[in-house]
């Protein structure tokens, strides 16, 4: 139905401009219908793919100017500032392409947990932080800024904090510790202050721990 309207729409305007072309067979009463452009047609049954952001939306910013920060599955992030959407991938500075939260500190840095390390943002430019800066992982989980300011990172296999221009890994014990044991790896999907300042971790495999700012615990049930 929509190729006849465009059909008939498309003969209406050249109607005052040329005759439409005849088949070499055809009678005097015998009309030629040509349905356009093949541009024109390819716009009629757009797939869902051609309106979407992404297929995969996994966060979303509004930063302190008012821009929305758009974290995807698989395109980067996607920036809208009231106007105009913007893609930034790897090949724009992004660590990675998959990208699970995005927040913005005081300074106005906006900060991104991605699969091939965190990004931050700024009027310099792009700065991204792997293993070589002192992450035990790449693959970041989440994003967590404290009251103090301090940046914390949940990793595929582990836990650290952002200071002084770099990342430092805190070691995670399972309890009860024996005198052998060794930092474990796990990763890190949740991270929460609560009021008192005491941050809480959750992980896969090794439960929930607990850090006061000196000592970290794995917490286990009383009595266990």
């Amino acid at each position: 139905m929509n190729s006849i309207l465009i059909s008939l729409i498309w003969l209406f305007l050249i109607n005052d401009q040329q005759e439409l072309p005849q088949p070499a067979d055809a009678s005097p009463t015998s009309i030629g219908v040509w349905t356009g452009p093949d541009f024109m047609k390819k716009e009629l049954k757009p797939g869902p793919e051609e309106f979407q952001i992404s297929q995969s939306i996994q966060y979303v910013l509004q930063d302190k100017t008012g821009t929305v920060w758009i974290a995807t599955g698989e395109d980067g992030v996607c920036v809208f500032d009231g106007t105009d959407f913007t893609y930034f991938t790897k090949n724009d500075g992004l660590a990675g392409n998959a990208v699970r939260t995005i927040l913005q500190d005081s300074q106005g840095n906006v900060w991104m947990a991605t699969n091939g390390g965190i990004s931050r943002k700024n009027k310099q430019g792009w700065t991204s932080y792997t293993t070589a800066n002192g992450l035990p992982d790449n693959e970041i989980l989440n994003l967590y800024l404290d009251k103090k300011g301090i940046l914390w990172a949940g990793t595929r296999k582990g836990l650290a904090k952002f200071e002084n221009e770099a990342f430092t890994t805190l070691p995670m014990f399972r309890s009860p510790r024996s005198p052998n044991d060794q930092p474990i790896q796990t990763p890190v999907q949740l991270i929460y202050e609560d009021n008192s300042g005491q941050l809480w971790f959750g992980t896969t495999g090794f439960g929930l721990f607990k850090f006061d700012g000196k000592t970290m615990e794995n917490v286990i049930k009383p009595d266990c």
